[in-house]
């Protein structure tokens, strides 16, 4: 919500900047839990749990998910469940594999503003006001979360799934 509101002064241009965040917050432009009210078509009125619950079924039954801070493993997700392969050629190949490593790092990477901004800290009123009107979609991120690691037994990397196991034996060898 804090990187969409400065998007939406410093990039659309569509929110005066004379807004404040916590102004912005109080719904004064914010989307409210965009992503749950979206997948459980609910577009107004009071969100319920069920609708929660129907967006991580939606989730769950239609969605690849992927993130933006794990793109790479993320688009070699979406490659594999697309059966899009590399190039036959080697340097062909070298630089798609380069393409996407480009796009995934944080110093050249994709969704990267060129201006730096506050998070409201933790226990200020527009910290408390974005938790409000985020509540649904925080839970929801966090269950896609928990799917993308599910979604790795079929979609995952090899090296992500070497990953999960070592993981796995780890806390199971920690209890």
């Amino acid at each position: 919500a804090t990187s969409m509101y400065w998007h939406r002064i410093k990039e659309v241009g569509d929110l005066d900047a004379s807004v404040t965040i916590e102004d912005y917050a109080q719904g004064n432009g914010i989307e409210n839990n965009w992503m749950c009210r979206f997948l459980a078509n609910r577009m107004t009125g009071e969100l319920t749990k069920d609708d929660l619950e129907q967006a991580k079924t939606i989730l769950k039954d239609k969605f690849l998910v992927g993130f933006l801070d794990d793109l790479e493993e993320s688009m070699y997700r979406v490659m594999k469940y697309n059966e899009w392969e590399f190039s036959e050629d080697e340097t062909e190949q070298m630089q798609e594999e380069d393409c996407i490593r480009d796009l995934a790092s944080e110093e050249g990477g994709s969704n990267k503003s060129d201006y730096d901004y506050e998070i409201p800290k933790r226990g200020s009123q527009a910290h408390a006001l974005i938790s409000w009107q985020t509540q649904f979609d925080a839970k929801l991120v966090t269950y896609a979360k928990e799917l993308f690691i599910s979604q790795t037994k079929e979609w995952g990397t090899r090296e992500r799934k070497k990953m999960l196991k070592k993981e796995k034996k780890k806390k199971a060898g920690g209890r």
